[in-house]
């Protein structure tokens, strides 16, 4: 099974609760006003990666940073759910977290199409859904961008109280090595 994703980043503590596996899918059909991603919104070919090459880079991480999840962001997953539900189902058999992010809400999730989401929501342990709202940008809630996006507890692997304690927390990672620099997180807006 295939992936088209942007990028990965093996660990990171920008993208959700502790350290995180992010996965960032190639193709959004949303068109959220000042999305922060929006190199990754155009349905085109970026990197095409077989599943079970992921899931070798998630054992690495847990192996050696310790990752206490995954976090699947964009672009939209959920247009490459059938992939995802795969790999998330095997960080559940392997006790790491699953945080997705989508620009669909529940509702829409549950009534839609898409191949594979209703699979991939029963592997998800917390969904953070609703288009980024510009005009609600709010840096109160750490990694989430707007105040109409919510927060749904699929499992019982976090609570409310895990994500108050990202209150007010912004953060921006910069990774240099030799090739390239890569700039991940939630930057505070500048006024």
């Amino acid at each position: 099974m295939l992936l088209n994703i942007n990028s990965i980043r093996e660990c990171t503590e920008s993208e959700g609760i502790g350290k995180r596996f992010a996965i960032w899918t190639q193709g959004c059909m949303k068109r959220c006003k000042n999305c922060c991603n929006t190199h990754m919104q155009p349905i085109i070919k970026k990197h095409i990666v077989d599943c079970d090459d992921i899931i070798e880079k998630i054992q690495y991480s847990k192996k050696n940073y310790n990752i206490e999840g995954i976090t699947l962001l964009g672009g939209e997953p959920i247009l490459q759910s059938k992939g995802l539900s795969y790999i998330s189902k095997w960080c559940r058999k392997n006790n790491l977290s699953v945080i997705l992010f989508s620009g669909y809400t529940l509702e829409e999730i549950n009534n839609s199409n898409f191949d594979g989401s209703l699979e991939l929501l029963k592997y998800t342990d917390v969904l953070i859904d609703g288009e980024y709202i510009d005009e609600l940008y709010d840096e109160k809630r750490g990694f989430i961008g707007s105040s109409n996006q919510k927060i749904y507890f699929l499992s019982d692997f976090y609570t409310q109280k895990d994500f108050d304690n990202y209150k007010g927390y912004v953060s921006l990672e910069v990774i240099i090595d030799k090739n390239t620099i890569k700039i991940n997180g939630w930057p505070s807006k500048i006024d």
